[in-house]
């Protein structure tokens, strides 16, 4: 930085200027009337500088680019770039981004590929290395990733830690393995995922290092947490929406323990709302003060994972730089990355790569055949019952009756199944859900986190053999089934995770196969990302995978008959 010391001390001309605005000063949590100088990609300072260019802000915001905290790229449904291109026009300029998603379907192969997709986009990309491939010994894995498998990707640039650690039972019983994983990023952050642990528990878990937890859900646990010395990830996703419910936990001498992440959100909600532009702007409509709403989306995230010279405007911090067009709404007019502009307008000034379907990611579906029969439920007087909740991907756990199964739609009922498909075992966990409002017909995916075999909810089993054989037919993807015909569907062949479409593309195809489900009577909102997280055994209550109902509570099998 010798060569800027001119600049800085304003002998000569700066490259950059930024003028006449109110720039965020993310330490002393006010807007300050200043300009701000950048050369080679970095802010030289704030003061009365003069520049070979001046951007004249007209009195509009300027803040440090947005940083997600928590994000699976894979929801967002289509490639890599594609992300890129529309979360960096939204002021996102880093991400901390956790492939388990890719990883349990393509194991170390998926993780280098999105590693190496990312790190060519004009953002700062960190990857999280998965902890958990697979996720639980419960299910059937796609991959395998141990610790000595991370260990050959630990040291390469762009790897910043250990993913979100999610068999928080593991780590309090003292899994070899999975110290393993912990003792091999000892010196990284190590993020986590321990939704309602506390006490003597929560105590044993942090001892493996853990430093954040997006899997938070009320206040009473946000602060049992950061009084813990953990950091909290307020998330606002697709499928959980936490912000709400958090923030009263936020008081002036604790906000430094808060930071925002998107976890997951879809293509529709990318277009619709945004990414972390959208939390700024829900947390300041919830009373949130703008200027302390941009400091969670910026230096709390950068302090809270470790990342060096972003999250604020201050000398030798690099140049991400976004103009806020309101002080109220704070939406993103144009985005800056190293003093370069790549954002205008919400519109990227760069494109993604084309090219066809990698192979570490491709031809990933492979399954048994399936008959009507291998739906049909086995008799029972009483069944344990998987309740959705909205809002939420924590589930409750009921019960239903004979009856009550005889007539499904009388009671807000649906058959549910996870297919095993990665190695055409034929293997088939069966279920109950109550709450999807489902009256006929089946909807199927092949996102079922985490280890994405297909997931069936339906009321027909001819249907759900229908839709299952669909999503196979086009190597993964979304689909609405009626009758024995396909009503809508949407083809995702990355990996059966995501497309190689553009977001407007995909979305406007996942708009048409959600108005198909509406038509089958499902009234929730981002229904296939709900129906997705019913096969996450780590979460609770209850969940279901190709191995039959898990007790994620109590961490073990449960029949679905009683």
């Amino acid at each position: 930085m010798r060569e800027f010391l001119a600049q800085a001390r304003g002998e000569v001309k700066a490259d950059l200027v930024f003028k006449n605005g109110l720039v965020a000063d993310v330490f002393n949590g006010e807007l300050v009337e200043t300009s701000v100088a950048v050369a080679g990609g970095i802010i030289l300072g704030c003061g009365d500088y003069q520049g070979e260019m001046e951007i004249d802000l007209a009195g509009q915001i300027l803040a440090p680019g947005f940083i997600d905290g928590h994000c699976h790229v894979e929801s967002g449904m289509v490639g890599v770039g594609e992300f890129a291109r529309r979360v960096v026009a939204l002021g996102t300029t880093t991400v901390c981004a956790d492939p388990h998603e890719i990883a349990n379907v393509a194991g170390l192969s998926g993780v280098e590929w999105l590693l190496e997709e990312g790190r060519k986009y004009p953002w700062n990309f960190y990857l999280m290395l998965p902890s958990c491939v697979p996720a639980s010994p419960w299910e059937t894995a796609g991959a395998v990733l141990s610790a000595g498998d991370l260990a050959k990707l630990a040291d390469k640039p762009g790897v910043h830690g250990l993913g979100e650690v999610m068999n928080y039972v593991g780590v309090i019983q003292g899994e070899a393995d999975l110290w393993d994983k912990l003792k091999l990023m000892r010196d990284k952050f190590i993020d986590g995922h321990a939704p309602g642990l506390g006490g003597k528990d929560l105590n044993t878990y942090l001892l493996g290092g853990i430093r954040a937890d997006h899997e938070i859900t009320t206040e009473a646990e946000a602060r049992e947490k950061v009084s813990s010395g953990m950091y909290v990830m307020i998330r606002e996703g697709s499928a959980a929406r936490n912000l709400a419910a958090l923030l009263p936990a936020i008081n002036k001498r604790n906000i430094s323990r808060f930071l925002f992440a998107t976890d997951d959100r879809d293509p529709g909600d990318l277009l619709e709302q945004g990414h972390i532009n959208y939390i700024v702007q829900r947390a300041c409509e919830l009373g949130l003060a703008p200027v302390d709403a941009i400091r969670l989306a910026t230096i709390n995230s950068a302090q809270c994972l470790g990342l060096e010279r972003v999250g604020a405007i201050a000398p030798g911090y690099r140049a991400d730089l976004i103009v806020l067009g309101d002080r109220e709404q704070l939406f993103v007019t144009t985005v800056y990355k190293d003093g370069k502009l790549v954002a205008k307008d919400g519109e990227a000034l760069f494109k993604p790569d084309e090219g066809p379907v990698p192979v570490p990611v491709g031809k990933s579906v492979r399954i048994a055949p399936v008959r009507e029969e291998d739906f049909y439920l086995p008799a029972g007087e009483q069944y344990r019952v998987i309740e959705l909740l909205p809002g939420e991907i924590v589930t409750r756990e009921g019960r239903a009756g004979a009856q009550a199964v005889a007539d499904l739609t009388k009671h807000n009922l649906a058959r549910l199944a996870v297919v095993e498909r990665h190695h055409a075992s034929g293997r088939i966990g069966l279920g109950l859900l109550r709450g999807l409002g489902l009256q006929r017909g089946a909807i199927a995916t092949s996102v079922a986190h985490d280890s994405h075999h297909i997931i069936v909810a339906g009321i027909e089993p001819a249907d759900m053999a229908t839709a299952v054989a669909a999503v196979a037919a086009q190597d993964g993807g979304l689909v609405a089934v009626a009758a024995g015909e396909v009503l809508a569907e949407l083809p995702l062949t990355l990996g059966g995770l995501m497309s190689t479409a553009s977001m407007e593309q995909v979305a406007e195809r996942l708009h048409q196969v959600e108005r198909a489900v509406q038509e089958l009577g499902v009234r929730l909102k981002s229904p296939y990302m709900a129906l997705s997280f019913l096969a996450l055994p780590v979460i609770p209550a209850l969940k279901l995978t190709d191995r039959g109902l898990f007790d994620s509570k109590n961490f073990q099998p449960v029949n679905l008959t009683m």
